[in-house]
């Protein structure tokens, strides 16, 4: 498995969480964009490389896990890509999936760990909010390995 650059990840993020990168597709109309823009920051970190079942070649050709919050956490844990992880033990480059007690229904990416990590994320954008700006709802990290 390729080693994963977790300074390359968030600096995707920094750079792309208030903007578009017009090599992907939009899908904040579409259900919201918090899975793709995550995508895009693990595949900055894994050097561009994608997988069989995780990729984006267009709007029309991708996997659910590139583009769906619930696909991308389960391609993440069953391919072996991540493993969950305590909150305060997540590092930057991690992700995180919010839980409303009946689905996953965003993705967050860590910028800043802690014991509350400042994230980046599309569909409503933020750069270095806290990840306790989302209130009270279930949040689960995952450690990208």
């Amino acid at each position: 498995m390729q080693r994963y650059d977790r300074g390359k990840a968030v600096s995707y993020a920094r750079t792309w969480a208030l903007h578009r990168n017009p090599a992907f597709g939009n899908f904040s109309g579409l259900g919201g964009d918090c899975a793709n823009f995550a995508s895009q920051c693990l595949w900055a970190g894994w050097n561009r490389r994608m997988a069989s079942q995780w990729y984006y070649r267009s709007m029309d050709d991708r996997t659910p896990s590139w583009s769906g919050v619930k696909f991308l956490r389960r391609w993440l844990l069953e391919a072996g890509r991540a493993e969950i992880c305590d909150l305060g033990e997540a590092e930057a480059g991690d992700v995180i999936f919010l839980w409303n007690g009946s689905r996953y229904y965003h993705t967050l990416v860590v910028l800043r760990p802690g014991g509350d990590p400042l994230v980046a994320a599309h569909t409503h954008d933020a750069l270095n909010r806290p990840v306790s700006d989302y209130g009270p709802v279930a949040r689960e990290a995952l450690h990208v390995l």
